[in-house]
């Protein structure tokens, strides 16, 4: 099996600490995570679970914090029950967003690995691409 990974990335015209701001404020974040309460201490090492409902069906997902620095990269795993799979750890994906100043523009990049099928890779862009135009809505 073949692993897949997602990569969208867009150009934002804010500051990278605007941008930082609307990743880590969970009130910002339930405008571009389709309502999902976040809950993190937002250190390494620690939980963070996504609440909310989506079609009518409650759900709670959740991951670790990998990799926290401020204005630059945000990096946890991410488990999810609508994969149909066990929670267990080689069943977690790693979304990673990074931010970086190209020709006077911030870029936010966000990478989905571990991506278990092509269908789901297709989900994950399209679900990722309508994540970056909200995250840009909020920033600029």
């Amino acid at each position: 099996m073949k692993e897949s990974i997602s990569r969208s990335s867009i150009n934002i015209k804010s500051s990278s600490t605007r941008i930082w701001e609307v990743l880590v404020t969970p009130e910002i974040a339930q405008g571009y995570f389709f309502g999902a309460e976040i809950e993190t201490d937002w250190k390494v090492g620690s939980p963070i679970t996504f609440k909310g409902e989506f079609n009518g069906n409650k759900y709670e997902e959740k991951g670790i914090l990998l990799h926290v620095e401020p204005q630059v990269k945000l990096q946890y795993s991410h488990w999810s029950h609508f994969d149909g799979l066990p929670d267990k750890p080689i069943n977690y994906r790693t979304w990673t967003f990074e931010i970086q100043t190209i020709n006077e523009k911030q870029q936010l990049s966000i990478t989905e690995d571990n991506i278990p099928t092509e269908k789901q890779k297709i989900r994950s862009d399209q679900f990722w691409r309508e994540v970056l135009l909200k995250i840009k809505q909020l920033s600029e």
